[in-house]
């Protein structure tokens, strides 16, 4: 009889601890950036998320960080974080473009005078529609915007000083139609190759120059195999931080609230951490110590970039989107024409 009591005990214990680490709540947090956050904001955001996420939650919450492409390639991820197997996943506009392609709007060149304004636009109106819009269409909801650097331009073949400079240089693009669109009416030759094969592309000559920010070039060792490199800041590259609505509106009250808080300070270190690196060691200082001759262009060498660009890639935008495309892109522009007012007028 007691040895019947005793096993019963242990058996309502093992049934309670089983129930205890059902409720467990796992999030799989995916990004393509190394797992190092001496050389990752986005790495260090995942891991302050993870802190916020699970010390509040009193370990009810975890989450599990995959980096480095670990679970599948951008297309992969995007369809894994619709099937709710990744929770939050950290995007570029070259993942989120299939699924939205109106996404591609916002890499409209020149857009963008610097990281104040682009903030602002994102954190506005424009940012709220943007989102409303993506969730609607697709299933995936927007949970931030983080800038990682102003695109330059960067090659082996020649200094680039003007758009004829351009001409006759394959330069490695996202399958980003306004990507590929600025390329081709600057001269070069666009050609889409994956960000795992950039590096081994550039040293093997495949493609001979690419654009992307800074503290990407250095995440990716891309200083190693160039030697020109142009401070056009023709775009700004951008983090896309997603999640399903599936899972999103599973969450309890208590989860969600720890789930945006945790959020919203990972934001913060994403932010400043990309913005601490391009002015430290992730900046032109770090292209120049790396060997790469850097040119800084003036304004009429900038605006002649622009007057052929921005055109061109209007045009394919409306090509590509229709009517509904140019809306937003008309949109976009008077959301930063907005947001330069805002803060910079007295």
């Amino acid at each position: 009889m007691k040895k019947l009591l005793i096993f019963a005990m242990v058996l309502c214990i093992a049934l309670m601890s089983s129930t205890a680490m059902a409720q467990v709540l796992e999030i799989r947090l995916a990004h393509e950036e190394p797992g190092d956050i001496a050389n990752s904001s986005v790495h260090a955001a995942a891991v302050v998320f993870k802190n916020i996420v699970e010390t509040q939650s009193g370990g009810e919450m975890t989450v599990r960080i995959y980096p480095a492409s670990a679970l599948g390639n951008q297309r992969e991820r995007m369809d894994q974080t619709l099937g709710d197997i990744i929770q939050v996943n950290v995007a570029s506009i070259g993942g989120i473009a299939p699924f939205y392609p109106l996404i591609n709007v916002v890499d409209l060149p020149f857009a963008f005078p610097n990281h104040s304004v682009f903030y602002e636009v994102f954190n506005g109106e424009f940012g709220q529609k943007l989102r409303e819009d993506l969730l609607e269409k697709t299933g995936f909801r927007l949970l931030s915007v983080n800038a990682a650097g102003f695109y330059v331009l960067s090659n082996n073949e020649r200094p680039i000083k003007t758009p004829d400079d351009m001409k006759g240089i394959r330069f490695r693009t996202m399958s980003v139609p306004s990507h590929i669109a600025m390329m081709r009416s600057l001269g070069a030759s666009a050609t889409p190759v994956p960000w795992d094969e950039l590096y081994s592309a550039l040293q093997m000559g495949v493609v001979g120059g690419q654009h992307n920010p800074i503290p990407i070039m250095a995440i990716g060792g891309l200083q190693e195999v160039q030697k020109y490199a142009t401070l056009t800041n023709h775009m700004v590259g951008a983090d896309w931080w997603v999640t399903s609505e599936t899972f999103y509106q599973n969450l309890t009250d208590e989860q969600r609230e720890i789930f945006n808080d945790a959020l919203y300070a990972a934001n913060l270190v994403a932010n400043g951490t990309k913005l601490l690196a391009d002015a430290t060691e992730q900046g032109v200082q770090f292209l120049e110590e790396a060997g790469i001759e850097v040119y800084a262009p003036s304004i009429e060498e900038l605006a002649a970039f622009r007057d052929i660009a921005v055109p061109a890639v209007m045009e394919t935008i409306e090509e590509d989107l229709g009517q509904a495309g140019v809306d937003l892109a008309n949109e976009l522009l008077a959301a930063v024409e907005n947001a330069q007012k805002a803060l910079f007028s007295k």
